[in-house]
């Protein structure tokens, strides 16, 4: 039996960012989704970085405008991305986030386009099934 893979347990229902986002949009986003961080793709879908609460109350702080200009500016975000790619066994994805402490991963495709991503809880879910189908 082969080991599961990030295709088989990544998101495919995505909520992105662009590049062309304002802030205002952005914290729309979040705030209206409930999450704490979303990936930035660019037209055509491929992976440019990922913007978290983090990097937009940094801004917002830094900012020079006043509060209802800064809103806005457009996003900056963190373009130093770890991704990983849909035949990532589950294996090395458990340890990326236990290494790195992230709280999503993006998969991309050969292109580099973003096809899904998977969160921790989305581990927590394998676990919790795999545990339960073997009592």
């Amino acid at each position: 039996m082969s080991e599961t893979t990030a295709k088989e347990i990544m998101s495919r229902d995505l909520v992105n960012a662009t590049d062309d986002m304002t802030i205002e949009d952005a914290l729309k986003v979040l705030i209206n989704y409930r999450i704490t961080g979303l990936p930035v793709v660019d037209k055509k879908g491929k992976m440019m970085g990922v913007l978290s609460e983090y990097d937009i109350l940094n801004q917002i702080s830094k900012s020079k405008f006043s509060n209802a200009k800064v809103f806005q500016q457009l996003i900056k975000y963190s373009k130093n991305v770890d991704a990983i790619s849909e035949d990532t066994p589950l294996s090395k994805i458990v340890n990326e986030f236990i290494e790195t402490k992230y709280r999503r991963l993006p998969v991309i495709n050969k292109a580099g386009k973003l096809v899904g991503i998977i969160t921790r809880r989305d581990l927590m879910k394998v676990y919790y099934y795999r545990a339960r189908l073997a009592e």
